[in-house]
């Protein structure tokens, strides 16, 4: 059966466009491919809309989203919500988490991908560098995803896609996600990007380093930044620390050492084994 393949997915640190690509080179074994960053490109993200609506045949997407604050980033999740409803569309959510939690992501993308209809076919959840500690000596998640990480990628691919080429494919439960104990997701749920606001620490604009160069606005993964004529932050921030990380002129600065040893804490807490891992079910229930 003729299969189109597609992913999406939203990368501020890089680490999930990082494993969008190793799945990328797996999948385009099996065909072309047609693949969107989500974040500073509207037109694109609809024109990619469009081609997943007017695409024939099954349609198979990837999405991709790192774990912040607990949960998938908002682009994401947005992006699921005006996904077209079309029959016969198979998702593989995947979510790349810094070693604290994997969190709820996995099972909220696979949630609002039922929600638009499409089935699940796979999932994953791979460990990489936490995002906010580029100046640890030590940063958990070091040295992630590695070469077995790799070729978990390339089982989930070559299972999903022989599936998806039978008339009719095993359906991965919804259930194989759920699963945080009851009282990690009841902790988890009460965590968001609003609350994470008042957790982390406040940027400050050095306005004698500032030359207003714009590199914190072009690197600004969803277009929250503007110069006027220093960085000011808009709603849509979604905390990434890209700006303080990137700016050449280290105008922006945030003092992460107490964020270092929360992430040290919730990992300690958490203990999430495994680390890296793939949901599929060669057996799983048919679809009827």
């Amino acid at each position: 059966m003729a299969l189109r393949i597609f992913m999406v997915y939203c990368s501020p640190a890089g680490t999930t466009r990082l494993v969008g690509r190793v799945l990328e080179n797996f999948l385009r074994e099996q065909g072309p491919v047609g693949v969107c960053e989500l974040g500073c490109n509207p037109s694109a993200e609809a024109d990619f809309l469009r081609e997943i609506k007017d695409a024939a045949g099954r349609r198979l997407l990837f999405v991709g989203s790192p774990v912040y604050s607990s949960h998938a980033l908002p682009p994401v999740m947005e992006f699921i919500a005006r996904l077209p409803v079309k029959p016969d569309a198979w998702a593989v959510p995947f979510a790349t988490w810094g070693g604290a939690t994997s969190g709820l992501a996995l099972e909220e993308m696979a949630e609002a991908l039922a929600a638009r209809g499409y089935k699940l076919a796979g999932a994953a959840k791979i460990l990489a560098l936490h995002s906010l500690m580029w100046e640890a000596a030590d940063p958990v998640g070091a040295g992630q995803p590695d070469v077995a990480a790799e070729r978990m990628m390339l089982e989930l691919v070559r299972v999903v896609t022989e599936n998806l080429r039978r008339d009719r494919p095993p359906v991965l439960s919804q259930e194989l996600l759920r699963y945080q104990s009851a009282a990690a997701r009841e902790d988890m749920r009460k965590l968001n990007l609003q609350i994470a606001r008042k957790i982390l620490p406040s940027r400050v604009v050095d306005e004698q380093r500032c030359s207003g160069c714009g590199v914190c606005v072009n690197s600004c993964p969803v277009a929250a930044l503007s110069l006027q004529p220093f960085p000011v932050f808009g709603e849509n921030c979604i905390l990434c620390f890209n700006c303080v990380r990137l700016c050449p002129e280290k105008a922006l600065v945030a003092d992460l050492r107490p964020i270092h040893a929360r992430v040290r804490e919730r990992a300690e807490r958490y203990a999430e084994t495994p680390a890296t891992q793939i949901f599929i079910e060669p057996f799983a229930r048919v679809e009827q």
